[in-house]
């Protein structure tokens, strides 16, 4: 096989590579308005867990199925349900990410990430401080 060749099909691969990555990363975050405009289309919605409604996890009836509501950027508030257990300290989250699309009216999300509150910020390090120094 001659070199040029081999520079021709490890060109092909990272063109390909860089095509596979760019479609299937939707890293841009939307809000629901967004998501319920295009039906069917995989997206990330960033928003928070809204207080007002109850987190609905039932494990005897379905064990990969968590119902709660979500307060996206602009404060629109949509229930969620996520194809998942419950996860641990989903009340406690400051942001959540839903990876998912709208169907039949609703947003189905298949992958969640959360950002929890660190008990190392600044705010609790502080109390602490000023706790021990009141001792």
């Amino acid at each position: 096989m001659s070199r040029f060749n081999i520079v021709v099909i490890l060109l092909v691969a990272v063109l390909l590579g860089t095509l596979f990555s760019v479609f299937t990363q939707n890293s841009e975050s939307v809000v629901f308005a967004r998501a319920f405009s295009e039906p069917g289309v995989e997206f990330k919605v960033s928003g928070t867990l809204d207080p007002d409604h109850p987190v609905l996890y039932d494990p005897e009836t379905a064990v990969a199925e968590t119902r709660f509501h979500m307060r996206d950027k602009t404060g629109q508030v949509h229930e969620v349900l996520l194809k998942e257990a419950k996860p641990t300290g989903l009340e406690q989250s400051e942001s959540i990410d839903l990876y998912g699309k709208v169907e039949d009216g609703r947003f189905i999300a298949t992958e969640m990430l959360m950002k929890c509150p660190s008990k190392y910020n600044e705010e609790s390090h502080s109390l602490a401080e000023a706790t021990a120094a009141g001792n």
